[in-house]
């Protein structure tokens, strides 16, 4: 299947009327003609850079550069795609496994000021209640006295039922604030040396596909496990609405921001020709080159470029392929001679 999709990719191309053409330094102007079907004439020249355009930086990023042409109706055809690009800090992804901790980070304790008969109890465990919510009612005497929930949150004891005497001491139930969570993340060997304090973590849970929760490390552990070979680490985990529950077990990536920034690209623009990794720039409209780049890291999606780019260019995002695969053909005698 992948042979059957370069040859239909080629043959697409030279029906669209893409031509190319090899740009030598010192090499003297040639024009030639292709001759396409229809309105796809096109005109190739194959000139030289200028002396003095050698001095802009690009000339040590390659000994030539090929350029390209290709038609703008030609360009939506194969949905071709540029971005500008700039300097940014490059992250990649550090992926632990963990559980959430069996305590909430944070609770609160319902006590009431005086003693008395519990008359009415207005929760029960598991539910939820606001701050400031009535909860329960007391008989003290004659008089009948409203307690308040002291936060919001989830209700995690009940030690009274109706007709029990309460008193000041006893807590009557606890209340967990869950919109917050502790983790307990566990990091390879391998790995503990990109993680520091501060950085940020996204949660995801088999129970909710898709869906993320971001978080901060608050911990790492001076202790390897003698087991595991893994070091523990603490993260807060924002919860907003409740749906992470505790000791429930999780994936996590860490995010390691890189120190120093670099030129940003999606995987697909950076091409592979022989032992080079190439992009195409736009230079003008319906002209591109083809220049090498130096890579100085990569995760799934994403490419960290240091060389042979500058801010402000336009790189080919999508449909670098179908250029490539053009720049082939001239390598094979296709091209201008």
């Amino acid at each position: 299947m992948k042979i059957i999709k370069v040859l239909l990719i080629i043959s697409l191309s030279f029906s669209l009327g893409i031509w190319s053409s090899r740009v030598l330094l010192k090499k003297k102007e040639v024009t030639c003609s292709t001759n396409i079907e229809d309105d796809h004439k096109a005109e190739v020249s194959c000139s030289p850079k200028d002396e003095h355009e050698e001095e802009d930086g690009h000339n040590d990023h390659s000994g030539e550069e090929v350029e390209l042409a290709l038609k703008k109706k030609s360009q939506e055809l194969i949905g071709l795609k540029t971005m500008e690009t700039k300097l940014s800090y490059f992250t990649r992804k550090v992926p632990v496994i963990g559980q959430i901790a069996q305590d909430p980070e944070s609770s609160s304790y319902v006590t009431v000021q005086s003693s008395g008969v519990l008359s009415e109890c207005k929760v029960k465990i598991g539910g939820t209640v606001t701050k400031d919510e009535t909860i329960c009612v007391i008989k003290n005497g004659d008089s009948l006295i409203e307690v308040k929930a002291p936060a919001s949150g989830f209700v995690m004891s009940n030690s009274f039922k109706p007709g029990d005497k309460v008193d000041a001491v006893s807590s009557m139930h606890t209340i967990a604030d869950l919109s917050n969570l502790w983790v307990t993340l566990d990091v390879y060997e391998k790995d503990i040396a990109l993680v520091k304090l501060g950085q940020k973590v996204s949660v995801l849970s088999i129970a909710y596909p898709g869906k993320t929760f971001q978080g901060e490390i608050t911990f790492i552990s001076p202790r390897v496990d003698e087991h595991t070979h893994t070091i523990k680490i603490r993260a807060l985990i924002q919860n907003p609405d409740n749906l992470l529950k505790l000791g429930m077990f999780i994936n996590a990536d860490i995010f390691v921001e890189s120190r120093e920034e670099y030129i940003v690209l999606p995987q697909e623009a950076v091409q592979i020709i022989g032992e080079k990794r190439v992009v195409f720039i736009k230079t003008e409209e319906g002209k591109f080159i083809m220049r090498g780049v130096k890579v100085k890291d990569q995760t799934k999606n994403e490419i960290a470029i240091y060389e042979g780019l500058n801010e402000g260019e336009y790189v080919v995002v999508e449909g670098g392929f179908l250029l490539k695969s053009e720049f082939l053909k001239s390598e094979m005698g296709e091209g201008c001679a």
